[in-house]
């Protein structure tokens, strides 16, 4: 069973690696009044494959191994909070406007709660994990500066890709005066959606750089760090770098406070790193730079109107059917029957913001549900303690009066850094929507919750 759960187990760090490549077998082309709609085209990804044998073989070992039949206390709060949420979706599915949309995307959530499960009962290896993300994220950011360099993102059928242009419509872009800056996609389908996985990996590349504790694993993790910066930098993603920065802001208070002189040290050196790498790029590419943030330009003008418009859309849609919702993954074809005179499909995008989706969609209860799993989330972790005795802030005194504190420590450190991720995650939530309504978000959410999870019960 040793092995068995070894092939199980690399398949799952393999996954995350290859998590970013958008391979992809269109089986339905989405249309939404006459024109292409991405919110319609369904795909089954090549990682799906991954899944699927994880998934087989992972319910194969836990069967065999009668862990199936263990029922965790710790977490049978939160399972059944989730079973909820599922029978939420199910039930819209009667009342759905588009019940092929709801059908589809209930699958993609319920392959991010079954990867949770499996996180949550098979033995993660919480390093392994993490590097195999950073290395992924590494691979990311290089290409991401070879786009940013070139002003392009090339065509490749094998990962995913479409062909990008900085001078075609349609491209991300900053545009400031005559220039256009292409905003990077790395293989994903948005430069934020590059920025939220980049930020995360950040996050856990920082408590890699902590533990660390050979001398080729510390320089090839200090070398990662300015790349995978870089890369984030040059998605130019304001809800990204806003999700890496109260992750960065949490770790460094709460090891700061530790009062650990070693981790300590680290910090600050990785906060001089962090800052000496942004000021450079920022001071290179002030034009672009100050173009985001000023947010006067006619893109920046149009992006912040259709925010607005969207949060409007979103309001008489929650009034007609605030009881019920209009199915999952069918905000955009209410919006497009509310509208007139109708507009074409690239039009219509689903409100950036995941809590107003699910009242949308999923109607009051649903929305409930969620607000209740993120409220159990944050009593867990106001609640958290390594042992019986030891809280989350009488740690701090432990590492302080206690010697002998590496018992706890890289618990603790794991603890910090699946917590980081889930306000990163939160913030991410609050300003898009790709956790929501893009597969690879989606996985990235259930992934960052379920490592969360089985910190908590480590």
């Amino acid at each position: 069973m040793k092995k068995f759960e070894k092939i199980i187990e690399y398949l799952f760090y393999a996954f995350v690696f290859l998590l970013p490549l958008q391979t992809r077998w269109i089986f339905h082309n989405g249309v939404l009044g006459g024109s292409p709609s991405q919110y319609f085209t369904y795909s089954f990804y090549g990682t799906e494959i991954f899944l699927f044998i994880i998934f087989l073989l992972g319910f194969i070992y836990l069967w065999k191994s009668r862990k199936s039949k263990e029922v965790n206390l710790k977490s049978q709060d939160f399972f059944n909070l989730f079973l909820l949420f599922f029978l939420v979706i199910a039930l819209g599915f009667f009342w759905a406007i588009d019940r092929a949309a709801t059908l589809y995307y209930f699958w993609k959530f319920f392959e991010g709660f079954l990867l949770l499960v499996l996180i949550a009962k098979l033995n993660i290896d919480f390093y392994k994990i993490s590097f195999s993300f950073v290395l992924a994220c590494l691979l990311q950011s290089i290409l991401a500066m070879y786009q940013f360099f070139t002003q392009a993102v090339f065509a490749s059928k094998w990962l995913g890709m479409a062909q990008q242009l900085s001078e075609t419509g349609g491209t991300c872009v900053i545009e400031s005066d005559c220039l256009r800056w292409l905003r990077v996609y790395g293989t994903l389908p948005h430069p934020n959606v590059l920025g939220g996985f980049l930020a995360i990996g950040l996050i856990l590349l920082i408590v890699l750089i902590l533990l660390s504790m050979k001398k080729w694993q510390k320089i090839f993790l200090w070398a990662c760090l300015p790349v995978i910066l870089a890369g984030l930098f040059f998605t130019f993603s304001k809800s990204a770098f806003l999700a890496f920065g109260l992750g960065f802001i949490f770790l460094m208070i709460f090891i700061l406070l530790s009062g650990e002189r070693r981790s300590r040290k680290i910090m600050l050196e990785i906060l001089l790193v962090c800052f000496l790498m942004i000021s450079i790029l920022a001071v290179i590419y002030r034009d672009p730079v100050l173009t985001r943030i000023r947010g006067e330009s006619r893109l920046e003008m149009k992006s912040i109107q259709e925010r607005v418009l969207g949060y409007e859309e979103s309001k008489k849609i929650i009034e007609a059917t605030w009881l019920t919702g209009v199915g999952l993954g069918n905000f955009t074809l209410a919006e497009y029957e509310l509208s007139s005179p109708k507009q074409p499909a690239y039009y219509y995008q689903p409100v950036h913001n995941v809590f107003f989706l699910a009242v949308v969609e999923l109607g009051v209860v649903g929305f409930i549900i969620l607000i209740l799993i993120f409220a159990e989330i944050f009593r867990r972790i106001y609640n958290y303690k390594i042992d019986y005795n030891l809280s989350l802030i009488r740690v701090f005194k432990k590492f302080r009066a206690d010697g002998n504190y590496e018992i706890y420590r890289e618990r603790f450190y794991w603890f910090l850094a699946t917590t980081a991720v889930v306000f990163a995650l939160l913030v991410i939530m609050v300003l898009d929507h790709y956790t929501w309504t893009l597969y690879q978000g989606l996985i990235l959410f259930w992934l960052g919750l379920g490592l969360w999870l089985k910190s908590m019960e480590s």
